[in-house]
């Protein structure tokens, strides 16, 4: 059996002393057959249920990319091209999955550790799901704009908006608040036009 990154025999290893694994001396990638994923899912405790950790798109600064990631390969079991997900964190990378066999590539062991860390170890298939790529987005969505909030308004009254949001967020008559807020801006812009215009005439 042969890495998918290289050509180069893969050798027997285990993951985190539990997981047999085929290991690429070269690329320092490594391969888990469906099997040994699904045996060591199925042989998890069952109170063992890790928290996904989202946003994530600006954590894990320090991490660099294999400069495998770039290449995709052929699932060394059966030869099927190898569909690839992006995992956004602040410097991306990729991780591999054969849709035909269900194997699982990962480019080096430290983003498997990355996956651990944010509770993404036990849920890889679901990373290949449009649902699951969906959340990621409108996660990093929901980061993006509050950040726009701080930059805008600086920390301290970002912070009494994201409170009164959350405060709000499940209130039924949160619209009320919103609409109030908007009338309010929208009355003093209006008032500030009319003196504008009135300066502007004399």
């Amino acid at each position: 059996m042969k890495s998918p990154k290289c050509d180069v025999e893969l050798e027997d290893a285990v993951l985190n002393d539990i997981i047999p694994v085929k290991y690429c001396p070269k690329s320092e990638g490594f391969w888990i057959s469906a099997k040994n994923y699904e045996a060591w899912l199925a042989n998890l405790p069952l109170w063992y249920a890790p928290e996904e950790i989202l946003p994530y798109y600006n954590q894990f600064e320090n991490f660099v990319p294999s400069l495998f990631d770039s290449k995709a390969g052929f699932c060394p079991e059966c030869g099927s091209y190898l569909s690839r997900s992006k995992i956004n964190i602040k410097q991306p990378f990729y991780i591999e999955c054969c849709m035909s066999c269900r194997g699982i590539w990962f480019d080096n062991g430290e983003e498997w550790q990355i996956l651990e860390d944010l509770g993404l170890h036990t849920r890889v298939y679901d990373i290949f799901s449009s649902q699951w790529q969906a959340k990621v987005r409108q996660h990093q969505q929901e980061m993006i704009n509050r950040e726009t909030v701080i930059d805008k308004l600086g920390e301290e009254i970002a912070e009494y908006i994201f409170q009164l949001a959350d405060l709000l967020e499940n209130n039924p008559q949160a619209d009320c608040a919103a609409t109030y807020m908007l009338r309010r801006f929208e009355n003093k812009r209006k008032k500030l036009n009319g003196e504008f215009s009135t300066n502007q005439s004399e």
